[in-house]
């Protein structure tokens, strides 16, 4: 299972908190030796190990299975500021040439965190190297000349308007660079998506291809085999016995078996080689209640717009829609309602089929629309009406979304980019 990405940031800052945990100890300690009697080791120790402590603190929260919330990275870097400014302003404050880590936690927090956290931890770490300036330990070694008495002067004003301008730029500079890589690596992932199913697909139309080409002739030898029973029967006139029904009914499989190779051979989740040509609203509602049973046409509401569909493969949009309603009407007990719903979004159509069924649960709605995969008993579905529907939607430039809680019922939203008129 991937981890999520608030985990992975949250892991390599830990990493980088014991590095920068072992620095700070050592400048500190070579900071003494160099600057004897100038500085209180205690304070200065203690935010060291008050840093130590939150780290280890995190780490074991890093061991428990649960998620961690988004937010957290955020506020580690927070305390990372805050405590860096606690050192700075036991150790000569704005003088002390170490105030340009801060600018590292502003390129940190721009990669790890988004849109108004990263402004909120360079705005901390802007306001945190302002206030040294006013309020901070003196250390006389690291004093600078010529900064003026009994206020702040003008040089170390322009040190605080360079140093926000600096964090300014590395904020937008680098949160968009690492927007720019995050979108990306979505874009790479979905199109990896694409690719595995378009490659489960091709198999599957081979695999089907092998199977029906086996498979027909004994089962045109079989239906045969039964005819000439039924008939022998008949000549001898047991009509009504069990011999002529079992004929009938080895027929009727045999019949049934032919229809599943035949929706396995038929390339129901591809638009390739069917041509485009103009679809009106009511014509794909006659495609969708072909071999609908009476019964169940009158549970079937359409509501379509009152624009025309444009061009689309419409013996290939009928068969990815008639696989989604097939499933809604078996998952609404009669006589409830499905609802086959048609919109215009902004720049496609988008298709809604509303069930009244028992709906479905996390687990289940997290392996919808993989092949083979159904909840209905053994022998009454094959588990690839929504994975070929989705493969269609896909092929082209649409999607398809199911949206799902126990007990209020699914819905399938399938939607496309809309096409000129033929």
């Amino acid at each position: 299972m991937t981890r999520p990405s608030s985990d992975i940031s949250l892991t390599w800052l830990l990493r980088l908190r014991w590095i920068t945990v072992a620095a700070q100890t050592a400048a500190i300690l070579v900071s003494l030796r160099l600057l004897p009697g100038e500085l209180a080791p205690l304070p200065l120790l203690g935010l060291v190990a008050l840093g130590a402590l939150s780290n280890l603190f995190l780490q074991l929260r890093l061991r428990l299975r649960s998620a961690v919330h988004p937010s957290l990275p955020g506020l580690v870097l927070g305390l990372d500021i805050l405590l860096l400014t606690g050192l700075l302003y036991l150790s000569g404050g704005a003088a002390n040439p170490f105030t340009a880590i801060y600018l590292v936690h502003v390129t940190l927090a721009a990669v790890v965190m988004r849109g108004v956290w990263a402004w909120a931890l360079g705005a901390l770490a802007i306001a945190g190297f302002g206030l040294l300036f006013f309020w901070s330990v003196h250390v006389h070694s690291l004093a600078h000349m010529d900064h003026g008495e009994g206020g702040i002067s003008l040089h170390l004003i322009g040190m605080w308007v360079a140093f926000a301008i600096t964090a300014g730029l590395i904020a937008a500079f680098v949160g968009r660079v690492t927007e720019a890589l995050r979108q990306r690596d979505e874009e790479l992932a979905a199109l990896r998506d694409l690719t595995a199913r378009q490659a489960r697909l091709a198999a599957l139309t081979t695999l089907a291809a092998g199977v029906a080409h086996e498979l027909g002739t004994p089962l045109g030898t079989i239906a045969i085999a039964a005819k000439e029973l039924q008939r022998a029967a008949e000549a001898l006139g047991l009509v009504d016995g069990d011999i002529p029904q079992d004929a009938a009914l080895i027929r009727s499989e045999v019949d049934r078996c032919r229809r599943i190779l035949d929706q396995l051979a038929d390339p129901s989740g591809t638009s390739l080689g069917e041509d485009f040509r103009d679809l009106a609203w009511s014509e794909l509602e006659a495609d969708l209640l072909e071999g609908v049973a009476p019964e169940d046409r009158a549970r079937l509401a359409f509501d379509w717009p009152p624009e025309a569909c444009g061009a689309m493969p419409r013996r290939g949009l009928a068969r990815a829609l008639r696989a989604v309603v097939a499933n809604a009407l078996e998952a609404t007990t009669r006589p409830g309602q499905v609802r086959v719903c048609a919109r215009r979004g902004p720049g496609r159509w988008q298709v809604e089929i509303l069930d009244q069924g028992c709906g479905m649960s996390a687990e289940v709605l997290a392996r919808v629309g993989e092949p083979f995969f159904s909840t209905k008993p053994t022998g009454s579905g094959m588990g690839l009406g929504l994975f070929l529907a989705r493969t269609f939607a896909e092929q082209l430039g649409g999607e398809l979304r199911v949206a799902s809680a126990a007990g209020s019922g699914t819905t399938v939203l399938m939607a496309w980019p809309t096409v000129p008129h033929a």
